[in-house]
């Protein structure tokens, strides 16, 4: 498939884990290094306005370059999963303008940054997870997590997907979300982390979001 040579897939353990806040922070420090930048999140759902939703931060990340609609060309209301909140509207998620979307950055950005909706494994349309997704768009994954008690379950059984569909995570980012109380076990978390990621024989660069700076992915 057509699609700009360099990229990643913005991918979580979960909803709602900082997806978006960690795409916008890559795709500002992108930017300020000169790189023309695109973003795409396929299909979006949730947002009460156009100005409250995940497209519209991306958009004004990348310096609202381009119609909106090339950076989520398909967005639903509900708060649910894609096909579900397409299907309240009398509509479906178009599989076929999942990848077409990609296509249209070519040749009209030097880096795509791709951000999934939900969790890896989460429901993209009624066939597709974004694990599919990410499998036939072929960027190496940033794998996003909230960094509370539970976040290492959650990485390493997102790690254990990412192997079965043939995925390679470039990176692991463990973030602080939102204005939630800080977890007691969030200073132990990265390093139990790399003990388990050691006994896979992996080396998985891990960004502890809130305990260094952000640094775009894979540098």
């Amino acid at each position: 498939m057509l699609k700009p040579q360099q990229g990643w897939f913005v991918t979580g353990t979960d909803t709602e884990v900082g997806k978006t806040f960690i795409t916008c922070r890559l795709l500002e420090q992108y930017r300020s290094k000169g790189f023309r930048v695109g973003a795409y999140k396929p299909a979006a759902s949730g947002a009460a306005s156009i100005e409250e939703s995940d497209a519209y931060r991306l958009w004004t990340a990348i310096g609202q370059s381009c119609p909106i609609e090339w950076v989520t060309p398909q967005s639903f209301q509900a708060p649910l999963a894609p096909p579900i909140a397409a299907e309240l509207e009398g509509k479906s998620v178009d599989e076929s303008l999942l990848l077409q979307g990609v296509a249209q950055w070519f040749g009209n950005c030097d880096l795509l940054i791709v951000e999934g909706a939900g969790g890896l494994m989460s429901p993209i349309s009624w066939s597709m997870t974004n694990a599919d997704l990410a499998r036939a768009i072929g960027y190496p994954l940033v794998l996003v997590a909230n960094n509370r008690l539970g976040v290492v379950h959650q990485v390493l059984a997102t790690l254990t997907s990412a192997h079965a569909n043939k995925l390679r995570v470039a990176e692991i980012v463990l973030n602080h979300v939102g204005e939630e109380p800080i977890d007691i076990s969030a200073e132990s978390n990265e390093r139990l982390l790399r003990s388990f990621l050691r006994r896979l024989g992996t080396d998985i660069p891990i960004r502890n979001v809130g305990h260094e700076p952000l640094g775009a992915a894979g540098s």
